[in-house]
């Protein structure tokens, strides 16, 4: 029996008992084979971008290691301890020198502070019981304000007439409770001597006189007082603030009483060590997560590939094993390991001088590649203890600038020397420099980084105007007449430079986001080749059905027929 309905078509057992949605079931497994393909082919893609994601994310870590360590003040870690911290303490940065400094304070800076003498029983007790306006005058840092007082006026009124003038010129007025009664004071904002504070003889209040002196308890303002290290040997240093940071490089040292202290500054070489630990472990994450990726494996069982689900089950390799871009990474990071630090040099000799730096690469610090095949950590780096010690112990400022430089100039030639540069303009890197001084001592062809370069006869300076040395300023030291040429180094440590790398690498327009895109190009593609091949099974199998949904009733037909044949050959049989 047939159910036969135009575009909904439904059947089983019909026609001599063929079960035709079975065929056409079977026939359709056959046609969805290369929809088949194309969405393993797909999962395969994503794969793949899934593997970029988690190396994106090894590589965005070590960025965070190297962002927290891309300049001296970040990795040349200094602490300042204090004998008598009572007396003084003090911060460093990383351009203070280790040794110990002798602080004699004298005097620490105050403000001017003004307070009456009377008590007043309540807040709101008036200090004008006048019918008439009077006035509160007070001069700060040579400022007169001159304050109208209505009649009536209360004690706390006053305080907000004179905290609320918005000429204030820096003072503030308070109420200090005494017991069960309240004492009116003013007091300047600033420290320092030039902070002097006066309430003018002018100041009439009823309750509250300028006029009266024995009425006011006064601390003048004044500034600190102290020596360093003996010096000066008569007198003192002052300071308006009890904050000094101009007296010993690298120190911002706070007064605190009276005494004497000694400083004691010194490098934390553990806080180096676990910085560069980090750096080792942050490489060391993106290596092995690469070799995750991109490893062969000589014993994996496979699959045919006709039978796999996944072209990686029927292969050796990994899932990024032969990509162009993980090799791409995984070259430039090794290179940038193994290769000097931008702007640095070998030392070399240079007469009796030592020129270049003490330190260039990793390596002289005792951070080697793992060589040695079959070791677990073959490929990842490894840090020598003993030679990284020694480094610190030698030189801690060489090994931070080998690190964290960021924008050191360094002249290679007793001829000229590094000013300045602009930063965010001048490319860190090495710069050949050449010039003349003629007969009258001036100077001539002044080339840097092989372009002519601006030169100041006033101030013998020359100033590069293009290319990456763009914003360099080199001051002219000999200029006796002669031909001269050297090099100038702008210096920029491993954790600069890697962090460009990885921003470059990590960036919209960078290795991984191209790679990442072009993948998505692709399943999107693939997305259009699926939807494409499911509308062409969808119309087949349409007309499958219908095809079949005929032929079943023809043959129903052709069934009913015979039935029929058969009924009157039996029928004339019996005659």
């Amino acid at each position: 029996m047939a159910d036969y309905l135009s575009g909904s078509i439904n059947f089983t057992g019909l026609g001599g008992g063929v079960d035709f949605a079975q065929v056409i079931d079977g026939l359709k497994k056959i046609e969805q084979v290369p929809m088949n393909r194309l969405t393993l082919w797909k999962a395969d893609w994503q794969r793949r971008k899934d593997a970029f994601g988690d190396l994106r994310t090894e590589l965005a870590t070590f960025k965070n290691v190297v962002d927290g360590m891309d300049t001296l003040e970040e990795f040349l870690v200094k602490t300042a301890s204090s004998s008598n911290a009572a007396v003084a303490s003090a911060t460093t940065s990383s351009a203070a020198l280790e040794g110990t400094y002798r602080i004699e304070v004298n005097k620490l800076a105050s403000n001017g502070i003004w307070t009456f003498n009377d008590t007043f029983a309540d807040k709101t007790q008036q200090v004008n019981t006048s019918t008439t306006d009077q006035s509160f005058v007070y001069t700060y840092k040579g400022t007169t304000r001159t304050m109208t007082v209505p009649p009536g006026t209360t004690l706390d009124g006053l305080k907000n007439i004179i905290n609320n003038d918005p000429q204030n010129p820096g003072v503030r007025a308070s109420l200090v409770q005494n017991g069960n009664a309240w004492t009116f004071q003013m007091h300047g904002m600033d420290l320092g001597s030039e902070a002097s504070l006066t309430i003018d003889a002018s100041t009439n209040l009823s309750k509250l006189p300028g006029n009266d002196p024995t009425k006011w308890q006064t601390q003048q303002a004044t500034d600190a007082e102290f020596r360093v290290n003996g010096w000066p040997a008569t007198g003192w240093l002052k300071s308006t603030s009890n904050t000094v940071s101009n007296v010993i490089e690298g120190l911002n040292i706070s007064l605190k009483d009276v005494g004497t202290t000694q400083l004691t500054v010194a490098t934390d070489i553990e806080k180096i060590k676990e910085k560069i630990t980090a750096f080792v472990d942050g490489m060391n994450a993106v290596r092995s997560k690469i070799t995750e990726q991109t490893k062969v494996d000589s014993n994996k069982a496979t699959i045919s590939a006709d039978k796999s689900a996944s072209l990686f089950q029927a292969q050796k390799g990994s899932i990024l094993t032969g990509n162009y871009g993980v090799q791409l990474i995984s070259s430039r990071l090794k290179t940038a390991i193994a290769d000097k630090s931008t702007g640095f040099e070998y030392q070399y000799k240079d007469g009796n001088i030592n020129r270049g730096d003490i330190y260039s690469s990793l390596a002289q610090i005792g951070i080697l590649t793992n060589a040695e095949e079959g070791n677990p950590n073959y490929g990842l780096l490894t840090i020598n203890q003993e030679k990284l010690d020694a480094a610190l112990k030698n030189n801690p400022t060489a090994v931070a600038e080998l690190f964290a430089a960021d924008g050191i100039g360094v002249s290679d030639s007793p001829d000229f020397s590094y000013q300045s540069k602009v930063n965010g303009v001048t490319k860190a890197g090495i710069y050949d420099v050449s010039y003349e001084v003629d007969a009258s001592g001036k100077i001539v062809n002044a080339v840097i980084d092989g372009r002519p370069a601006k030169v100041d006869d006033a101030s013998h300076t020359l100033t590069s105007m293009d290319g990456n040395s763009r914003g360099l300023l080199l001051q002219v030291d000999n200029l006796a007449p002669g031909s001269y040429s050297s090099r100038v180094r702008i210096k920029q440590g491993k954790a600069a430079d890697i962090d460009g790398m990885l921003t470059d690498m990590l960036g919209k327009n960078g290795t991984l986001a191209v790679l990442e895109n072009n993948y998505t190009d692709i399943m999107d593609d693939i997305d259009k080749k699926i939807e494409s091949e499911t509308s062409r099974i969808e119309k087949w199998e349409r007309t499958m059905r219908n095809q079949f949904a005929t032929l079943s009733a023809t043959l129903a037909r052709y069934d009913q027929l015979n039935q029929s044949l058969q009924s009157q050959i039996t029928q004339l049989s019996k005659q």
